[in-house]
């Protein structure tokens, strides 16, 4: 007897008792199901749902996105196809990324939630997509936090509290918000063909489509009304999903636009900051070189004694501190104890070449 070589889904994690069901799990390239396709399946019921994930740890996440399609045959056996469009990495900033991904990771994130999977191929066909939809809908809470860390660096930056490069930071929201924008229009397309059950049930995808429709009078039937009802809830986990994908969509890039402006500021405050500096530097050297040339360097050169230095350096470095600290004062932003000993460092220096080229003059 061969091992069961299918996969437990939507059993949670760990397994839970009577809960999920087995399929066999693969992976496909992006196509629209159509009645072709469904009737070359020779499947009872198809299926599909968005797939939205955020895998692995802070630091080396993974967004993954596409479509996860679920088909059950007459004699029972579920095939679940994966369909993944594209993928986003976190490590070295968010951006798409071309790679295979893993199948242990794909098929693990199949796992929940936990759903009891019962009744003839249909019924476990309309569960189980309706527990996939619900699955991407609650990886959004993910997705927010992921903003949430890109807005926490934002402020980092604009409180000065760390000092990043900006592009890359525009890059990593641009990056975001295309994978949203990719989600949002696999929620849409499920809405719009209520998640394909037309191609084998056009009355259940009618009367969920079109509410004026339930006046409509059959039989009673509990099973078809249990599975019109799972549809319906499948279909409503789509649109929240779509809802709040445009919403998030709108946030990222209203975001993006504030950037935008602070970008156009921190580049004006960059070069009143250049101007301030180049006109602490002009101050410190300029007046001192004109009180030399009133009274003339000779009398001092060579600096080969404390007296001589002291007398010519000194008024040149408390010149330079005095400049450069109210350029600092003046300066865009917020003066850290950093660009104070910066700044003390370039005077110190700036005395010190001084020093060495005034005690290296020959005598007059």
């Amino acid at each position: 007897m061969q091992p069961d070589r299918r996969h437990l889904l939507l059993a949670g994690t760990p397994p839970r008792p009577d809960h999920g069901f087995r399929a066999t799990v693969t992976t496909g390239v992006e196509h629209q199901p159509d009645r072709d396709s469904f009737d070359s399946l020779g499947v009872v019921a198809l299926l599909a749902a968005p797939y939205l994930r955020v895998l692995g740890a802070r630091g080396d996440r993974r967004v993954v996105v596409g479509t996860v399609e679920v088909a059950v045959g007459a004699d029972g056996d579920a095939t679940v196809t994966l369909i993944v469009q594209a993928g986003w990495r976190e490590r070295g900033g968010w951006h798409q990324e071309d790679e295979r991904h893993g199948a242990d990771a794909l098929i693990g994130s199949l796992a929940g939630p936990a759903h009891r999977v019962t009744g003839d191929a249909r019924s476990v066909a309309v569960t189980a997509a309706k527990a996939f939809a619900e699955a991407s809908r609650a990886e959004l809470a993910r997705l927010r936090g992921i903003r949430y860390g890109l807005e926490r660096q934002i402020a980092d930056l604009l409180a000065q509290r760390r000092s990043a490069a900006l592009r890359p930071l525009l890059a990593e929201i641009i990056e975001l918000s295309i994978a949203t924008g990719r989600a949002r229009d696999h929620a849409r397309d499920a809405v719009r063909n209520g998640l394909w059950i037309w191609l084998w049930d056009t009355d259940t995808y009618h009367r969920n489509r079109d509410r004026a429709g339930d006046h409509r009078t059959d039989p009673p039937d509990a099973h078809r009304t249990g599975l019109r009802d799972t549809h319906r809830a499948a279909l409503r986990h789509c649109e929240a999903m779509e809802t709040e994908l445009a919403e998030e969509a709108a946030r990222l890039h209203t975001l993006l636009t504030s950037m935008s402006t602070f970008a156009v500021a921190q580049d004006g405050e960059a070069q009143q900051r250049f101007n301030m500096v180049a006109a602490g530097a002009a101050a410190g050297l300029g007046l001192p070189a004109l009180i030399l040339s009133f009274y003339g360097a000779d009398s001092f050169l060579p600096l080969d004694s404390f007296d001589r230095a002291w007398r010519a350096l000194a008024p040149i470095a408390v010149t330079a501190l005095v400049a450069v600290t109210l350029a600092l004062r003046r300066m865009p932003g917020r003066a850290t104890a950093r660009h104070y000993v910066f700044a003390v460092g370039l005077v110190v220096t700036l005395i010190g070449v001084l020093f060495v080229a005034g005690a290296l003059a020959p005598r007059g």
